[in-house]
């Protein structure tokens, strides 16, 4: 199956890379748009090392031009206060305003270096349980870029796409699969151990899609033949 943007080929992108399997699967959708990419890890209160790795890991299997880590280690300070009462449509991991600073950040890279678009990988699952990854938070945050940027203000555009929002965790898998995805290099657990806990939200996604499709985790299976 050959997957791909709508909308055709652009110029130069920069993909917010995690090291999950997600932003690992936008990134090699963006391979087959442009040949010009960059990546962007945030480097927060999750996973920290972990995902960091990963994400280093996977950009220079893609040999992306650029991979930059961006420390934000403030998120980890205010998420230590951070204590909602449960909610029945957000979340648990839920991290308070954290793909608005993300996408600033990342609209900032995209002005110095010319890039037109920016590409996340948030999936179907996201926009049900997070409300920085729904449509109409895509649409207002393309509309602030544009309004609150040099280039914007000039006629130019640096656009922000959601690549995956209609595929849930285990479709993004079924495509990962397709395009080659190097998914023994990504990391989805929420913590920041050597090897997954197996418990939080990224570990049950990951395993509960593996499963669905009938697949062994390479990421597993690599962690095992090296004990």
């Amino acid at each position: 199956m050959l997957h791909r943007f709508r909308g055709g080929r652009f110029t130069r992108a920069i993909v917010i890379l995690s090291g999950g399997i997600d932003s690992a699967t936008a990134l090699y959708l963006t391979k087959r748009q442009s040949d010009d990419i960059y990546s962007l890890n945030m480097v927060y209160s999750q996973a920290y090392d972990a995902e960091a790795e990963a994400a280093k890991k996977i950009a220079a299997k893609a040999n992306v031009k650029e991979h930059i880590s961006l420390l934000l280690p403030f998120f980890k300070d205010i998420t230590d206060r951070y204590h909602p009462l449960p909610s029945a449509e957000i979340t648990s991991a839920y991290v308070p305003a954290r793909n608005i600073v993300f996408y600033g950040a990342a609209a900032a890279y995209a002005e110095c270096i010319g890039a037109d678009r920016i590409v996340f990988g948030s999936n179907a699952d996201d926009a049900r349980e997070l409300p920085d990854a729904q449509a109409d938070f895509i649409q207002l945050m393309n509309e602030l870029i544009s309004k609150g940027t040099r280039i914007g203000r000039e006629g130019s555009t640096i656009t922000v796409i959601t690549p995956l929002i209609q595929y849930n965790k285990t479709e993004v898998l079924r495509v990962a699969l397709d395009l080659g995805v190097p998914l023994e290099l990504t990391w989805s657990c929420f913590e920041n151990g050597e090897t997954p806990c197996g418990t939080c939200r990224g570990c049950l996604g990951r395993s509960k899609a593996f499963l669905e499709l009938g697949k062994p985790d390479p990421l597993l299976t690599s962690m095992n033949a090296t004990r």
